[in-house]
């Protein structure tokens, strides 16, 4: 098991042009081309929210050892990408781009993408392979927001500000030490300027009606399916991976839970990061068949 991170592998950058005109910063690391002159697959990763997708380069690293090209962005409102902060326009806006960016990248690399969604970006990627928009080769889901711990009083006035400021940004209730067992990660999380440190009721409904939906669609779910869950989780709750998993088609999905693990299990402390990322190198490697056209 390793316990260091792996080496960063230097990304390329670009920009995506969603339809109503936001721009959205896209990563891509590509594997060793000596070791993997066609990689294995491409990975789609999605980020939750009020980060971005820098935060995910030794995941990167970790998928490309398995000869994946990794592909992420930073959502709308995060990160480097354009829109209004922690702001969402309408319901389904996060939905909606990770649609064009799945669409640009099948016009670049023609196959079956992997889509991996950590918390935020777990319930959109779920949306995506649920409500059968695009299909995808398998989903990945870390920590996702299947469910979300939110107090009686916190709900209550994100009601009242979805009437009457719902894009008024007031600080999150999420804390850093929520987030991991690791001090040096907290710390990182703290001092990173481009995570956000407020979000809206407008997100946070957009965030809300998502769950209701995933949660409905699961029985639709027709790709492969890792969830891995954090069960120590502070910040989602993690009964909602249960009840996805309970309502999923039995033979696609595979729950696995880190019982004492903080939300963000990729940036847990050394050991227990290592098992996570071996589990999912594990998983992605009995998965990584080559697609033909009669899968597509």
């Amino acid at each position: 098991m390793e316990a260091s991170r792996p080496a960063a592998i230097a990304p390329a950058d670009s920009r995506q042009r969603m339809r109503d005109g936001t721009e959205l910063l896209l990563r891509t690391w590509l594997p060793d081309p000596q070791l993997w002159p066609e990689p294995s697959g491409t990975l789609l990763l999605v980020h939750g929210l009020a980060e971005h997708c820098g935060r995910y380069a030794h995941v990167a690293a970790r998928l490309c050892a398995l000869g994946l090209r990794v592909v992420a962005y930073d959502q709308r409102g995060h990160g480097a990408s354009g829109g209004a902060r922690m702001v969402a326009e309408r319901p389904d806006v996060f939905l909606d781009d990770l649609v064009e960016i799945y669409d640009g990248v099948v016009q670049r690399w023609p196959e079956l993408p992997i889509v991996l969604g950590h918390s935020m970006g777990g319930l959109v990627a779920a949306r995506l392979a649920t409500s059968r928009v695009r299909p995808v080769r398998a989903l990945v889901l870390s920590s996702p927001a299947l469910a979300l711990r939110i107090s009686g009083a916190m709900l209550t006035l994100q009601r009242m500000l979805l009437t009457l400021a719902p894009n008024l940004r007031v600080p999150s209730p999420i804390r850093p030490t929520d987030l991991s067992h690791d001090p040096a990660e907290v710390a990182s999380y703290r001092s990173d300027p481009l995570v956000q440190r407020t979000l809206t009721a407008g997100i946070l409904q957009s965030m809300l009606l998502g769950i209701e939906r995933a949660q409905a669609d699961a029985p639709l779910l027709e790709a492969p399916t890792l969830l891995l869950v954090a069960g120590a989780d502070r910040v989602v709750d993690p009964a909602g991976s249960r009840r996805f998993c309970d309502n999923a088609p039995a033979d696609l999905h595979e729950c696995i839970w880190f019982e004492h693990a903080y939300h963000e299990i990729f940036n847990e402390q050394a050991a227990l990061r290592a098992e996570v990322l071996d589990a999912l190198s594990d998983w992605l490697r009995r998965h990584l068949q080559p697609v033909t056209d009669a899968g597509r």
